[in-house]
């Protein structure tokens, strides 16, 4: 799998999203209908499933706030935690977590940061990164990074800079030297191993523009032809009757890394000594009808620059319905097709995990924010 990202969806950087000296607990409730069915490429089973869970968001209950410390300088904090309302195995996996400072020279936080590719796929998406309808979970990527530090520039001109790092993106430190290969080891003590990562991104944000790049490199402590190379360019428009967005996407990986073939190549489909080299893209628009009403529409493919017949493509169409501010109803399709040796299936979580069947998806429900 692609290595956790970094940054950070911070509504700290904006003062006005704290009150002085306050916690305020945030959070979003959705729980929604969902199918799916069909087979095609190297997905064998056509049997469907039918499920009752959160099918349009990520539930989740946060506790952020701030401290003026005075002369312009504020501690900030935000502490996430996700919750499955279908099953009652609520708070049990951490969203984000992190403390910092921020000021007229801009912000920095450390912890457990939401991954900068991951969020700009979910800021440049129609359906944001969790929905049947989304490419996100057909992206290889997870959506934070531990033991992580970031630095959000003030805006200048509706240019900001993010910079970030992590000591070790997938663990504590010192827990990944096993996940490499042993041919290319040195030494199995200390952070050997260690997945450290360095990213970048430039955003400009200018009237009803909107443009990401970003650029990230992994390595892992102790060993060699092991990095992993992602670049990503996210752009959206609105004019006022439509908006449109898109993303074009490079993943490479080394042959140890963490996606190379010795480590989690099988998965991939993958030899020993194989490298990973893939290119995701998508294309997507947002029509509001009336004051309650958008109708959601998204084409994208994975290209798989490695492997043989192993590309995908997919289509999605939606719509959202607000009952109120806080309150929406949602319905969403999609379908994927296959190449001949690609297995994609409909997965709503944007980071790959959870359930996934068929290649024909269809969900519907509610969600509130508060």
């Amino acid at each position: 799998m692609s290595k956790k990202i970094i940054a950070l969806a911070l509504a700290a950087a904006s003062g006005a999203a704290f009150a002085q000296s306050n916690v305020t607990i945030y959070g979003n409730v959705d729980m929604g209908y969902m199918f799916r069915q069909g087979k095609n490429g190297a997905v064998a089973s056509g049997q469907s499933q039918r499920d009752l869970q959160q099918a349009g968001s990520q539930s989740h209950i946060g506790f952020k706030g701030v401290e003026d410390l005075g002369n312009g300088l504020k501690t900030v904090f935000d502490l996430q935690y996700r919750i499955t309302p279908d099953t009652n195995t609520g708070l049990a996996t951490a969203g984000h977590q992190y403390v910092g400072l921020t000021g007229g020279f801009g912000t920095a936080v450390a912890g457990y940061l939401d991954g900068i590719r991951y969020g700009i796929y979910g800021k440049y998406s129609p359906f944001g990164n969790y929905s049947v309808a989304s490419l996100t979970s057909m992206t290889t990527q997870y959506d934070r990074a531990a033991n992580a530090v970031a630095y959000i520039s003030p805006a200048f001109n509706g240019f900001t800079l993010i910079l970030a790092t992590a000591t070790n993106t997938q663990g504590a430190e010192g827990s990944l030297n096993s996940a490499h290969s042993a041919a290319t080891r040195k030494a199995t003590v200390g952070n050997n191993g260690d997945d450290r990562l360095l990213s970048a991104n430039l955003i400009y944000a200018n009237g009803p523009l909107s443009v990401d790049l970003d650029y990230e490199t992994t390595r892992a402590v102790g060993y060699s032809n092991d990095r992993e190379y992602v670049a990503t360019a996210g752009a959206s428009y609105d004019f006022g009757v439509v908006k449109v967005s898109g993303i074009y996407d490079v993943i490479k990986g080394d042959a140890n890394s963490l996606i190379g073939g010795n480590v989690a190549g099988p998965a991939f489909g993958l030899a020993a000594g194989q490298k990973y080299d893939r290119r995701n893209w998508f294309v997507g628009a947002s029509v509001p009808v009336g004051s309650k009403t958008r109708l959601l529409g998204m084409f994208g493919q994975v290209k798989d620059k490695t492997l043989t017949n192993a590309d995908a493509w997919k289509v999605g169409v939606g719509a959202r319905y607000s009952l109120s501010k806080r309150t929406e109803l949602y319905a969403d399709y999609s379908h994927i097709k296959n190449d001949r040796n690609a297995a994609y299936t409909i997965n709503p979580m944007g980071n790959g995990s959870g359930t996934s069947a068929g290649v024909n998806g269809l969900a519907m429900g509610i969600k509130h924010a508060f």
